[in-house]
C-alpha cells in the first residue's frame, strides 16, 4: 500500500511540474526564405508567437519590417541561417527582403488576439548561421509538453489500477 501511495504522490508531483509548462510555451512558426520568395509569406499567428525565418535559398536574403521593428541583416545563401522575432501585440506587420523586394519577395504577419491593435512587438531577434539548422517544421510547444503530461498521468492511472488489482 505504501508503494501505491508513493507512486500516486510522485505521479502528481511530476504532473504538477510538467503541465503548467505546456501552457506557458509560446507557439513557433517557420517561414523559409527561398530564391526569391518567402515560403508561407503571409501568415496569421496569435500574440506571443515566435516567427523564425530560415535561409533555404542560394541567394542572400533579409527579413526586414517596413516599420523598422526588425531587420535580420543579410543572411548568406546556403548558410541555413535563421532569424527569429516574437510578436507580442496584435496588428499587421509587413516585411520584405531588401535585395529582392522588387521581385515580389514580401510578406505579412498578422497577429490576432485582443481588440488592441498596437504597432509594437517585442524582439527576441537573433541572427544565427547554423549549418545544422536545415529546414524547420512548424512547431508548437504546448502539444508536445501536454502529450508528455497526459502520458505521465495515464501511466500513473494504469499503474494504480495494476497495483490495486495485485493488492486485492
Amino acid at each position: 500500500m505504501k508503494r501505491l501511495l508513493w507512486l500516486a504522490v510522485f505521479s502528481m508531483l511530476v504532473l504538477t511540474v510538467l503541465a503548467p509548462a505546456a501552457w506557458a510555451q509560446g507557439d513557433e512558426v517557420t517561414v523559409n526564405m527561398e530564391d526569391n520568395f518567402f515560403d508561407q509569406a503571409n501568415i496569421t499567428v496569435a500574440p506571443g508567437t515566435t516567427v523564425t525565418w530560415v535561409q533555404s535559398g542560394e541567394n542572400p536574403h533579409t527579413t526586414t519590417s517596413y516599420d523598422g521593428l526588425w531587420d535580420s541583416g543579410m543572411i548568406e545563401g546556403g548558410s541555413d541561417g535563421t532569424f527569429s522575432f516574437t510578436f507580442e501585440e496584435p496588428g499587421t506587420y509587413d516585411y520584405y527582403c531588401i535585395p529582392h523586394e522588387e521581385m515580389g519577395m514580401v510578406g505579412t504577419v498578422t497577429v490576432t488576439g485582443s481588440a488592441s491593435a498596437s504597432a509594437s512587438a517585442s524582439a527576441t531577434a537573433s541572427a544565427t548561421a547554423s549549418a545544422a539548422a536545415g529546414t524547420l517544421a512548424d512547431t508548437g510547444g504546448p502539444p508536445i509538453a501536454l502529450a508528455a503530461a497526459l502520458l505521465l498521468a495515464g501511466s500513473g492511472i494504469l499503474s494504480f489500477a495494476v497495483l490495486r488489482r495485485g493488492l486485492s
